[in-house]
Order: C-alpha cells, then sequence, then structure tokens
C-alpha cells in the first residue's frame, strides 16, 4: 500500500532533522551577518510637493484659476519628468556619477550601469496624501540632498519650458510679421522704440488697420513673454529635501532574518525530497523481497 507524509510525519522528521537546522541556521546568521556589515552604508532624502494647477502658475491666468491644485495627469507628469533622461543627464554629469559608483568611463556600457545605478537609488512615487516623493540614496547625506533638489529644480524648469517656448513662438511670428511691414527695422526693440504704445500712433505709424492689430498683439505677446519669464514656480514643495544622518540601507537586521528565512526552506525542502527518496527506495526493496504470489 502506497504510504504519504502526514502532518505528523513531516513534524517528525523536522525534529528528527534538527541538527541539520541548527547547523545551517548558524552558518546562513554568520555568513549574512558578516555580509550585512560589510554593505556600504546609504542614505537617504526626500523632497515632498504637489503640482499647482497649471493655469494657476501662468501669470497671465493666475487670476482666473480657481483651483491652485494640478490633476492626477499633472502629477503623472512631474513623475515622469523627475524621471526623464534630461534629469539623469543633469546629476550624473554634474555630480561625476561614475566615479562615485567606481565605473570604468572606457566600458562599452558604462552609460548602461550608471544610469541603472542612478535608477536604483531614485525613487518617485505618490503617497498616501495624493503628494509626490522624490527620494534618493547616496553614501553621503548631504550629497542626497543636494541631488534631490537638483532634481525638484530641474522638474521645474521642464515643466515650465513648454509655456515658456509658446510664448516665445508667438511672440516671434508676430516680430517676425511687423519686422517684414517696418522694412530697414532689424529689431524688436528698436519697433517698440519706434512705437509709443501709450501715446495715439500716428498717421505715419498706421499704414493700415491690419498693421495695427498686429502691433496690438505683439504688444499683447511682448507682455506675456516678460511675464512667462518671470521667475516662479510650478510645483508647491511641502518639504524640501534635507540630509539626514540615520542611514537608510542596508537593513541588517532584514538581511540577517530575509537569508535565514531562505535556507532554512531550502533546507527544509532538501530534507523532505531526501525522505521520499528514501520512502521509494524502500519500496523498491520490499517490492523485490515479496515473492511472486500470481498464480
Amino acid at each position: 500500500m502506497k504510504r504519504e507524509l502526514s502532518i505528523f510525519d513531516v513534524v517528525a522528521l523536522v525534529i528528527r532533522s534538527k541538527k541539520i537546522f541548527l547547523y545551517t541556521g548558524i552558518a546562513s546568521i554568520l555568513i549574512s551577518g558578516i555580509y550585512a556589515f560589510v554593505l556600504p552604508v546609504y542614505y537617504k532624502s526626500t523632497c515632498i510637493l504637489y503640482p499647482f494647477n497649471p493655469e494657476a502658475y501662468d501669470p497671465r491666468n493666475v487670476n482666473k484659476a480657481t483651483n491652485p491644485w494640478g490633476s492626477s495627469m499633472d502629477g503623472d507628469r512631474i513623475m515622469a519628468l523627475a524621471e526623464s533622461r534630461e534629469v539623469q543627464d543633469l546629476i550624473i554629469n554634474k555630480y561625476h556619477m561614475m566615479d562615485r559608483y567606481d565605473i570604468e568611463p572606457t566600458d562599452k556600457l558604462a552609460d548602461y550601469k550608471v544610469r541603472e545605478e542612478f535608477i536604483g537609488n531614485l525613487i518617485v512615487q505618490e503617497n498616501d496624501l495624493s503628494a509626490i516623493e522624490i527620494s534618493f540614496y547616496d553614501l553621503n547625506p548631504d550629497t542626497a540632498a543636494f541631488i534631490v533638489n537638483d532634481i525638484v529644480a530641474k522638474v521645474d524648469s521642464l515643466n515650465k519650458k513648454p509655456l515658456v517656448d509658446i510664448s516665445k513662438k508667438i511672440f516671434e511670428s508676430y516680430e517676425k510679421l511687423i519686422q517684414d511691414k517696418y522694412e530697414g527695422i532689424d529689431s524688436i526693440q528698436k519697433i517698440i522704440e519706434k512705437i509709443d504704445f501709450k501715446n495715439n500712433f500716428t498717421r505715419s505709424e498706421i499704414i493700415s488697420t491690419e498693421l495695427l492689430n498686429t502691433i496690438l498683439e505683439l504688444k499683447i505677446a511682448h507682455k506675456s513673454l516678460e511675464l512667462i519669464e518671470q521667475d516662479f514656480s510650478t510645483l508647491n514643495i511641502i518639504e524640501r529635501a534635507e540630509p539626514v544622518a540615520k542611514k537608510a540601507k542596508p537593513k541588517r537586521l532584514l538581511v540577517i532574518l530575509g537569508t535565514l528565512s531562505v535556507v532554512m526552506i531550502v533546507t527544509f525542502l532538501v530534507v523532505l525530497l531526501k525522505e521520499f527518496a528514501r520512502m521509494a527506495l524502500t519500496k523498491d526493496q520490499k517490492n523485490l523481497t515479496e515473492p511472486n504470489t500470481t498464480a
């Protein structure tokens, strides 16, 4: 009759093999403990922020915005920018990350390796309060804080860039149109100096209604560009990144406990497989020794 291991058999097996579990457990604790204490210590710094509603941070529409807070799409855009290649390039070059990560620049995979290391130390996530947390791990707590704040500043710049670019294009299009009308005037500054927006235009300045409308549009575009180029932020920073003296990783106790758990599981499986093999061998030997009773 086929015999299967019951729960009681398994418990008895573990008890019989207690020395194996004891020795492997002690060995795993010693080895993982030594490994955990030679791992480099990393410090973590975090910035917490909310994105503003684009209508709220646009200086031209700030008085019209009814809701200062951005939507979930604005938050997703900020997180995507924080992990973008432009941000990676800034931090990797500014802080000489290849040297910090001991990566040889002549290595064919140097760029790939430094970016993988960088991404592994960067955490961009949304917390329980729907705020965005940008964190970075580094061997130096001050450097970790500097890097996070530089990332936030770059994200802010990238986030406002489309608004600035569009305003510049609008202004440049009107500028070109005016320069085409005013042949011989080679800069917008000369045009502005020639035409006094505060006073009524003379007949010589107003060639046509179309030109007048274009000049007025140029004035609006110029004013919009001046407002957009002012110093403003697209991010509401709740907590700037500051150096934290307490180490963030490795969690040495977790490393030891995790290793011990894996070793115990593997040891149990090996003991269990060994017992199944012993039972199968015993059964085969029993079948060979039993007489053939068939008629």
